[in-house]
C-alpha cells in the first residue's frame, strides 16, 4: 500500500511541475502625426547691382543678408538696387528649422564669361515657424576679376530647410 501512495504522490507532484500559469495580457494604442512638409519659396534674388570693374585689379562687392552693400576699394559699384535674396518658410506651426546654405557658385554672362559668388550668409542659421510661417534673407560675396567681361550675370543657388 505505501507504493500505491508514493507512485500516486510522485504523479501528482510531477503533474504540479509542469501546469503552467495562464499568460496575462495588455493592449496598447498605437499611432503617429504627420506634420505639414516644409514649403520655401524665394520672393526675391541675391542681387549686385551694376559694377564697372577695374582695369587693374580684382575685387569684390558683399551683399549683407539685411541688404546692405560694401563694394570693394577697386570696383565702381553704379546703382543702389542690390538685394539679399529672400526666402518664405511655411509648415507645421512652432516647429524649429535649420537652414543650409551653398559654399559657392558660378554666375555667367550669355558669352560664358563668369563670376563667382561665395560667402553665404543668412540672417539666421535656423527659424520656429510661428503660426506655420517665417522669413530669412541671404546675402553673399561677388568676385570680380580685373577687366570682367561686360554682360548680364546670372546663376541659381539652392537654400535648403530642415524640420529640427
Amino acid at each position: 500500500m505505501k507504493t500505491i501512495f508514493a507512485v500516486a504522490a510522485l504523479a501528482t507532484v510531477s503533474l504540479a511541475g509542469t501546469a503552467q500559469a495562464a499568460p496575462t495580457t495588455a493592449e496598447a494604442d498605437a499611432g503617429a502625426k504627420i506634420i505639414a512638409p516644409l514649403q520655401i519659396d524665394n520672393s526675391a534674388p541675391l542681387y549686385f547691382g551694376t559694377i564697372a570693374p577695374s582695369l587693374t585689379q580684382s575685387d569684390t562687392v558683399f551683399v549683407s543678408p539685411s541688404g546692405d552693400k560694401k563694394c570693394g576699394a577697386a570696383l565702381t559699384c553704379l546703382t543702389s538696387d542690390h538685394t539679399a535674396a529672400a526666402f518664405e518658410v511655411k509648415g507645421e506651426a512652432d516647429a524649429v528649422y535649420t537652414i543650409s546654405l551653398p559654399g559657392g557658385i558660378e554666375i555667367t554672362n550669355e558669352k560664358g564669361d563668369g563670376m563667382k559668388v561665395f560667402n553665404f550668409t543668412g540672417s539666421q542659421d535656423a527659424g520656429r515657424l510661428a503660426k506655420g510661417e517665417d522669413r530669412f534673407t541671404v546675402g553673399g560675396m561677388l568676385d570680380v576679376g580685373v577687366r570682367q567681361a561686360a554682360g548680364k550675370y546670372t546663376g541659381r543657388f539652392v537654400v535648403a530647410v530642415e524640420y529640427q
